[in-house]
């Protein structure tokens, strides 16, 4: 038996999308390593095999039950019940400020499609839904946590003219047993994707909400983690929390380790776009940034979705794009270039995005970090740019409403640098513009592999399954088999290091 052979049974393996095996010899006894990317169809097979509700959703459940049960939950004001939203950074409470603007955006996004009949699919304390259903004919409020309900219903007790026409329901969000169809005009999942086990989870969620909508209707999937900022995101918290001895090495480690165990279903904004090819009935998709006065992880790196189901209107309008890196704008000339504009609309492209444009610098240098070289201080002491500085968003808001330009964006593109497609409209004597569906940039391929447009929520704890089947898998192939050990590697890191040897597809990351 060679570390070939055990090399080829690991690739014959339907868990494994490459491996190499090397030989370690230390002169009294041989240890066989074999380093393996994983095949991720078939880490998501294991988290299918846990059953109809995988534990992940039982573990959320018990989380959110015994939240309700805090100081802060049972303390918390009329309608504004944030206990548990706490900070990656700090692991400290968000600033309430903070979360009453991002609350007061939301529902303001889904008032304007001005809605009569919501069903909200996660509706937890009811952040949403006390502020949305005394306008709606009926609201009906799903959750699977019974604490989080209980704490509705008291609110709605107290509130009293609010109970009628609003019905609160104890169930998973795949259950939808009991609603019929084109029955509601808004379908609201806010800030509850997060917590689904799968994207296979999230499109069975969609696909059975599409039939519960009404044509003309739409579903708004809102506060969702950005895919393409997951490394930034990742990273961003790491140096927010590393000591100041640490190294770039120790924190492509630590960054790494991260996003394998990111507990959360982080989504792509392609996903949505790959619904749209899956169901004709889905007209447009809208995904756009959150607006906020306030750089926190809430603006900085989530989206909000909006599907609209056959909506008759007019044909998407096509404009002219420019390309901001090709154009060199700059605050001073986007400012110079409005005033000049009148009844035109002016479509940019590629827009630097100055909130996350610092972590998105500091992943890569993470990512491309060598053994030995390198300390936090090189992060720390990236430069800011004054020219991607006047692009903040609320600088640009600001602008256009100084200008008297209506703004509006999107991340369709799903860039992974964060940066956003842009449209500044002129207002009609002081009126905003009411214009149609837009061409909107999107991302350049967009397949029907909606695992590809998510992560593995709990990554870490499915490839220890996967190591375990692994070596099982070589001791039954080999009757005489020397100590082995599987290491899990990612593609990307895969490719990140030279080859020892011409041998090898890929090279093994260092030992620790």
């Amino acid at each position: 038996m060679t570390p070939g052979e055990v090399e080829g049974s690991l690739q014959a393996h339907p868990g494994v999308r490459d491996a190499t095996v090397v030989c370690q010899d230390d002169g009294s006894s041989k240890k066989l390593i074999a380093y393996v990317v994983p095949e991720m169809r078939y880490l998501e097979k294991l988290r299918g095999a846990e059953g109809h509700e995988p534990k992940s959703l039982q573990k959320w459940r018990k989380t959110f039950d015994l939240m309700q049960a805090t100081k802060e939950a049972v303390a918390s004001s009329q309608g504004f019940n944030i206990a548990g939203w706490n900070s990656s950074y700090t692991r400290q409470p968000i600033a309430a400020k903070e979360m009453r603007e991002w609350v007061e955006e939301t529902v303001s996004s889904i008032e304007s499609f001005k809605p009569r009949k919501i069903l909200e699919i996660g509706c937890g304390t009811g952040l949403l839904l006390l502020r949305l259903a005394p306008r709606c004919e009926r609201y009906v409020g799903t959750d699977f946590s019974a604490a989080a309900l209980k704490r509705v219903e008291e609110q709605l007790v107290q509130v009293g003219a609010l109970r009628s026409g609003v019905e609160l329901l104890e169930r998973p969000a795949d259950n939808f047993a009991g609603f019929a169809t084109e029955s509601f005009d808004t379908l609201v999942l806010n800030s509850v994707v997060q917590y689904f086990p799968s994207a296979a989870y999230l499109l069975r969620v969609l696909e059975l909400a599409i039939s519960r909508v009404r044509p003309g209707g739409r579903i708004f999937v809102g506060d969702v983690l950005s895919l393409p900022l997951l490394r930034a995101y990742s990273a961003s918290v790491e140096i927010f929390q590393a000591p100041d001895s640490a190294t770039l090495w120790s924190l492509r480690e630590k960054v790494s380790r991260r996003i394998k165990q990111q507990p959360h279903l982080v989504i792509s904004p392609a996903f949505f776009f790959a619904l749209q090819k899956r169901h004709r009935q889905i007209s447009r998709v809208e995904i756009r940034p959150k607006r906020s006065r306030f750089d926190n992880e809430l603006s900085r790196f989530r989206f909000d979705a909006t599907i609209f189901l056959d909506q008759e209107t007019e044909p998407a309008e096509h404009l002219e794009w420019l390309d901001w890196r090709a154009e060199e704008f700059g605050g001073e000339r986007l400012r110079s270039e409005l005033k000049a504009r009148h009844d035109r609309p002016l479509a940019l492209r590629a827009v630097p995005n100055a909130r996350v444009w610092r972590d998105v610098a500091a992943a890569k240098m993470i990512a491309s970090a060598e053994q030995g070289l390198g300390i936090i201080e090189d992060l720390r002491a990236i430069p800011d740019d004054p020219q991607i500085a006047q692009l903040h968003p609320s600088a640009l808001f600001a602008m256009a409403q100084d200008l008297d330009f209506d703004l509006d964006w999107s991340w369709a593109s799903a860039c992974s640098e964060g940066s956003f497609d842009l449209i500044f409209r002129r207002r009609s004597v002081g009126q905003r513009t009411t214009a149609g569906p837009v061409a909107w940039p999107q991302a350049s391929v967009v397949d029907d592999d909606f695992a590809s447009h998510t992560n593995l929520p709990g990554q870490a704890t499915l490839e220890n399954k996967l190591t375990q089947e692994l070596v099982a898998h070589c001791r039954r192939e080999f009757s005489v088999l020397p100590a082995l050990d599987v290491v899990l590697v990612d593609a990307i890191s895969a490719k990140s290091v030279s080859k020892p040897h011409e041998e090898m597809r890929f090279a093994p990351p260092t030992l620790r």
